[in-house]
């Protein structure tokens, strides 16, 4: 979490304690000072070896303007410090609710970074672990949103570490920093194989016989008195300019077939694929507008059709795991 070079076990002693004291929030994180930590940088040591040396020679060699050059020196750096706390300090950062992906697919971690006084603020950067990081910079009384893209490489529930966000504004000679953890875990989807199709066994046909409805078909099958509580929008309002009263259009279709997605049509590939494949079914069906539904292993969602009925099954692909089967068929775990 902290930008400068550490050995490893120290890195991960100095995050868990980060971890421990800067608990996980699910909204909102203001930067007070009590969550605002300040290093010298690199730079900043140099910096730091350069005014002892430069010290000791104007000691030395009783020289006053060595003594003015120094002091002068110190005082950028204590004003520098001051300078790169106060550029955090105050600064609240609110993360949005993010996205389901699949894997493979980029998780965009999205961030609204605002303050509420009067000054501005420079080269604010936020990071994820040692992804590249990004930098924004806040007007008087601003905000600004911030987007860190990761990969999701494994499926299921993925919960992000720690977010950095730092400065090293103006002069570079200090790191001020602060540790944030929001709890919102992503959803990421099992990767959906490439050219699949519905098969002809999955499908679950209609008698063809047709239905009539005011809301759904293709053919126009006639007019009707318009009952009430009806949408207005299927009203033949050239019917009505006649003097025919209010009727309501109504139309007719074939019944689609409906499907069923199950585990036991993946025999082939790893657990992975076949979840995989699985996946491809549940899109595939949903761009065909057809009323599909999912059996898994303990689990079964009844057949539906629309966007919530398709995070639905998603999610169940996300979050299957092979004790489910085990439990299902009764395979003890080792």
């Amino acid at each position: 979490m902290v930008s400068l070079a550490l050995p490893g076990p120290l890195r991960r002693r100095i995050d868990r304690w980060f971890e421990v004291h800067n608990p996980p929030s699910g909204d909102c994180i203001k930067l007070h000072n009590r969550r605002l930590y300040i290093l010298p940088t690199r730079f900043g040591y140099l910096f730091a070896v350069m005014l002892l040396f430069l010290f000791l020679a104007a000691i030395n060699y009783q020289n006053s303007m060595a003594f003015v050059l120094t002091f002068m020196l110190t005082s950028l750096a204590i004003i520098s410090l001051w300078h790169t706390h106060k550029n955090l300090l105050g600064v609240s950062v609110r993360a949005q609710i993010p996205r389901p992906v699949f894997c493979g697919e980029q998780v965009e971690l999205r961030f609204e970074v605002s303050h509420a006084n009067k000054s501005r603020r420079y080269a604010i950067g936020l990071q994820y672990g040692e992804q590249t990081p990004t930098y924004i910079g806040l007007g008087p009384a601003g905000s600004s949103e911030a987007v860190l893209r990761l990969p999701a490489t494994r499926r299921g529930q993925f919960r992000p570490r720690g977010v950095t966000v730092f400065t090293r504004y103006p002069t570079g000679l200090f790191h001020a920093w602060g540790w944030l953890r929001f709890d919102l875990p992503i959803l990421v989807y099992p990767k959906p194989q490439a050219r699949v199709r519905l098969e002809q066994s999955m499908l679950e046909q209609y008698d063809g016989a047709t239905s009539t409805s005011t809301i759904e078909g293709d053919d126009f099958a006639g007019l009707r008195e318009h009952r009430e509580g009806e949408s207005l929008r299927h009203i033949s309002w050239k019917a009505y300019a006649r003097g025919k009263g209010l009727l309501t259009k109504t139309f007719q279709g074939h019944a689609r077939p409906s499907v069923w997605i199950d585990w036991e049509q993946a025999r082939e590939g790893s657990f992975e694929d076949r979840l995989g494949f699985l996946t491809a079914l549940v899109l595939e069906a949903e761009n065909e507008e057809q009323k599909y539904g999912l059996r898994l292993p303990g689990t079964t969602i009844e057949q539906g059709f629309g966007s919530a009925h398709k995070h639905a099954c998603l999610y169940a692909l996300a979050v299957f795991r092979q004790r489910d089967i085990d439990a299902e068929f009764g395979v003890e775990q080792g």
